[in-house]
């Protein structure tokens, strides 16, 4: 393995070993299953099989995957809610923030909206062009792994002659992004590139920078909430519930279970509170912005 390939991995941003592991989708879970039934042909064949037979199977057989991956994305925010930072570690479990690793900032870039979009490489390209060809056999938007998986099986296939075409439209599309970003001028806190480590708030569709002072401002409103926080906060609140002998792992199940017995009807109260909750901090961010002089 080249240096170079090794050095960059090196450099790849950490993650917390304590921080809760993502949850899988519907898709990823019937292709868990899937897979564990099919032993023949390369991995893109049985990827194809297996978009195919999700296509075909019944809305009822659909509607349990979902089940299943809605009760891990609860399980997923009940952790995240839990998580404490290790020390180095961000809120979002990356590594690059300093002290005790409660800083709010995290490693992510925010890219300044008037920037020239970025140039992308020929696999992004021929990727875009395969995308059509993907979601006919099953909706994008619910496999982006998928989308990725697919593409990528094909595009290592490919021999060099076949893939020139798609990086004559990179090197079309680097010297578009490298003309418009010789006029482009940064605003304060954006590096040249047109980036910022600084999350901010994100208000009507456009993002206002924070410092690090008014980020620590013990007025700053605190984020919204989705419904199931919410209601997991009032269950573990009421004295009839006592939680106090279950593990963490325990707890997250059973709040679960009782998330989803409450059916459309029962949580349908608990979506208002999280919709008036919603509207509650974008009202108390509006409210912040203008008394700091934001906007």
């Amino acid at each position: 393995m080249p240096k170079s390939a090794k050095a960059s991995r090196k450099t790849k941003t950490k993650v917390d070993s304590k921080y809760p592991k993502r949850p899988p989708n519907s898709y990823s879970l019937f292709q868990k299953d899937f897979f564990a039934g099919e032993t023949e042909g390369t991995f893109a064949d049985k990827a194809k099989r297996c978009s195919a037979a999700w296509k075909d199977i019944s809305e009822v057989d659909k509607d349990e995957y979902k089940k299943c991956a809605d009760a891990a994305k609860n399980r997923f925010e009940l952790d995240v809610d839990e998580y404490t930072p290790s020390k180095g570690f961000n809120s979002d479990g990356r590594k690059g923030s300093k002290g005790n690793g409660k800083s709010r900032k995290n490693s992510k870039k925010f890219r300044d909206p008037n920037a020239p979009k970025r140039n992308i490489s020929s696999y992004l390209h021929f990727q875009n062009k395969k995308r059509s060809e993907f979601s006919s056999e099953i909706e994008v938007s619910t496999d982006q792994l998928g989308l990725a998986t697919y593409t990528s099986n094909i595009w290592n296939g490919m021999t060099d002659y076949e893939k020139q075409p798609y990086q004559k439209m990179a090197a079309d599309d680097k010297e578009r992004y490298e003309r418009a970003m010789k006029g482009y001028k940064a605003p304060v806190s954006y590096n040249d590139k047109g980036l910022t480590s600084n999350r901010g708030v994100k208000v009507d569709g456009k993002r206002y920078i924070l410092t690090e002072e008014e980020e620590k401002d013990p007025n700053f409103p605190k984020n919204p909430k989705r419904s199931f926080i919410l209601y997991s906060e009032w269950i573990r609140a009421k004295p009839t519930k006592d939680f106090s002998k279950l593990t963490f792992v325990e707890k997250a199940t059973k709040l679960g279970e009782m998330w989803g017995k409450l059916g459309e009807d029962g949580r349908h109260i608990w979506t208002g509170k999280a919709e008036a909750d919603q509207k509650r901090y974008h009202r108390e961010i509006r409210k912040w912005l203008k008394t700091n002089k934001k906007i």
